[in-house]
Formats: structure tokens, sequence, C-alpha cells
């Protein structure tokens, strides 16, 4: 039941509504602040890469980013909102932040449900302008239009840095705490830089335009993506360092690797409590069936057929399962509820897989018994009274 509960699980947790699509999709990792790139170099150079990039064959678009989703990165600011009052100390205000190149919504497959995306047309010297996720509307907006507000990071003077021109459906961004909900979440373009009188906002500034993900849409999957992306970024200039180009599918399958190993461990574990079952289930009825031989014989011999001998044997041997379920049944719940935080959609009281493994457990008696069944139908009434 524990196998079948994370199993279910972990099925769930692969196939959960992301906000984005991952078929056709790479990811290519690169570290820009390993060159010689000033600041003001890396626009251009992006928008450089993403040429080149889409004359590949069989891409359609380009967009890199800050970071993706699900690429285990992790930028955040707490959140001040215009005409909005100081939070408490103990407010939790805090957001995702990233900065990407235009198209990079429409790259992913993520849906805009209000206002705009990134696109060209914001460019430096354009109003600084920001695309927040559902769950930022509703945390810091509640019922009121987010389109038009304006916020800032962590100071109220700071709270009139970003206008909010579209809100994006909820993506599942981190690789940690994917079983709670989307947190807040805001998007800034590349061209964009904000002016600070603090250094170390300055600063943050200055490094999140360094961009460490490239998103690479391709339909189909054209082969050899990894090797042409290499010779593409390699011709654009030799410095730039590329660690490599992933399916999207891969690298969101790779986030679920602990618990996939949990699922593959309690599995096999499961398998083995079911042989160890099914084999001492054979064995017992094995040997009360050797032990119970002229006794078979003789109620043979006194008219009872093949058939209700074997409905006997088979009848001990459930109700031994019968015993066996009244008391795992309820301790498979409580196993349940030990390892609560480990499932994700499913309930540890989940009424289909505890009766998968019930059946399943009954299927396997079914054949541990069938072999001392059959055997104590074939028992001859004469040799076994012979020999008694």
């Amino acid at each position: 039941s524990a196998a079948a509960l994370l199993g279910q699980s972990l099925r769930n947790l692969e196939h959960q509504t992301l906000g984005f699509e991952t078929e056709g999709r790479y990811i290519a990792r690169i570290d820009p602040s390993l060159g010689n790139y000033k600041p003001e170099q890396m626009e251009p150079m992006f928008r450089q890469i993403v040429d080149h990039l889409q004359q590949i064959p069989g891409v359609r678009m380009v967009s890199p980013v800050l970071y993706a989703p699900m690429s285990g990165d992790s930028w955040n600011n707490g959140i001040r909102v215009a005409g909005q009052p100081e939070p408490g100390a103990k407010d939790d205000t805090g957001s995702g932040f990233v900065r990407v190149m235009p198209r990079f919504f429409e790259t992913l497959g993520a849906k805009i449900v209000s206002g705009r995306p990134i696109t060209d047309e914001d460019t430096a010297a354009t109003r600084k302008v920001a695309v927040i996720n559902e769950s930022f509307a509703k945390k810091f907006f509640k019922n009121q239009d987010p389109i038009g507000q304006h916020f800032g990071p962590d100071k109220i003077k700071y709270s009139g840095n970003y206008e909010i021109v579209g809100v994006v459906r909820d993506i599942r961004y981190m690789t940690w705490g994917v079983k709670e909900p989307v947190r807040p979440m805001y998007w800034v373009p590349e061209a964009q830089t904000v002016q600070y009188d603090d250094p170390a906002y300055t600063s943050g500034e200055i490094s999140s335009h360094y961009l460490n993900n490239i998103v690479i849409w391709a339909p189909g999957n054209p082969p050899g993506m990894e090797e042409r992306v290499r010779k593409t970024l390699a011709s654009i200039d030799p410095n730039l360092v590329l660690y490599s180009v992933d399916p999207y599918s891969e690298v969101v399958a790779g986030d679920f690797q602990q618990e996939n190993m949990i699922a593959t461990l309690t599995t096999l574990f499961g398998v083995l409590g079911l042989v160890l079952a099914a084999v001492g289930l054979y064995g017992v009825m094995a040997y009360t069936v050797q032990q119970r031989t002229s006794e078979i014989g003789l109620r043979m011999a006194l008219g009872a057929d093949r058939q209700s001998v074997t409905k006997m044997v088979l009848r001990g041997a459930f109700l031994q399962i019968g015993i066996g379920l009244a008391l795992g049944i309820p301790t498979a719940i409580g196993a349940g509820k030990l390892m609560t935080n480990q499932l994700f959609g499913v309930k540890p009281w989940d009424p289909v897989m505890l009766s998968l493994a019930a059946l399943l457990l009954g299927m396997a008696a079914l054949l541990a018994t069938a072999v001392p069944a059959r055997r104590a139908a074939g028992v001859e009434p004469m040799t076994a009274l012979r020999n008694e």
C-alpha cells in the first residue's frame, strides 16, 4: 500500500500543471559573468544570440532568461506597493524576481491572462514595466485590477519603480515546495535598468542582467540540438561559457529524483514483502495439505469431489489472508498518515490505492495456494488410506 501511495504521488508530481510547456523545449545553461562583459553589452549580445539561434532549422522561438522555471535557481525581493502602507515586521512580502528577454512567455507556452507580455517595445527609454503572476496579484492587490499599478523592492521609496502591464497564469518555478501553492513572481525586461541610490541594490540590479539560461522552442525535437547550439554560440563569442543543452522534460524529471528514488525503493520492498507473503503462505498450505492427506483421502473415499477439496484448501488459505488484511489495512492507513508529507495529490487512506494493494495481495495468495490446492485435489483415496 505504501508503494502504491508513493507511486501515485510521484505520477501526480510529474504530471501536475506547471503553467508552461516542456514538449519541444530546451534549456541552454550559460554563464556570461565568467566573460569580460560589461552590463551594457548584455542586452545587445542576447539579441544577437536570439537572432542566430532562431536560424537553426526547427527552432521557432528563443528567449534568454535570468533563470528558467524548475531550473533550481531563485532570486527574491520583498515587495512594496505604491499607495499602500509599510507592511508589518512579520508580514510575508516575499516574491520571486526574474529578468527576461522579449517573447519569453510565448517561448514557454505560458498564458497571459490579463494585459500584455514583455515585448521589444520595452526599451531603456520607455517606462519601467513588469509582468506578474496570478499569485502576486492575489497577494498584493486582492480584488483590485493590478494592471497599471506600481510596486518595487523592499523599501517604500522604491514602490513606484515598476508599472504592471500584464498578468501571467501561475508558473511552477521552484524545485522545492512543489506541494505548496505557487509563490508570487514578477518578470522585468533585460533592456531596462532601475537606478538606485543604494550600492547594494545597484549591485544586484547589475548582476541580474547576466542571464544564465536560454529557453529554446524547437517543436519536434530536431536531432543534434546541443551541437548546433554550441556551434552557434561559439560563432558569436568563443569565450561565452555554455554548460549544457537539455530537453526541458528531462530537466523537470530530474527535479523529482528524490521522490523517484523513494518510490522505487518502497516498490522494491513492497514486491519483496509480497513475495515473502506468497512464499510463506505456499509453505504453510503445502505443509497443511501434506498433514491432512489421510483426511482428504477419507473425504474423497466418502464421496467428496475434487472441486470441494479444492474449495476446502482455498477456504483455509483465505481465512489466513482475511485475518492478515483485517490487521494490515488499519496499519497501512496509519503508515500512510506517517508519510503524509511525502504524498502529493493522494490521501493516506486513499481507498483506490488500498484496494489495489489488497487485490494484488489476494491474487498473489491465490497463485500461492493454487499448487497445494491442486495437489490436494489430486490425492488418490486408496493410496492415502493405505498409507494411513
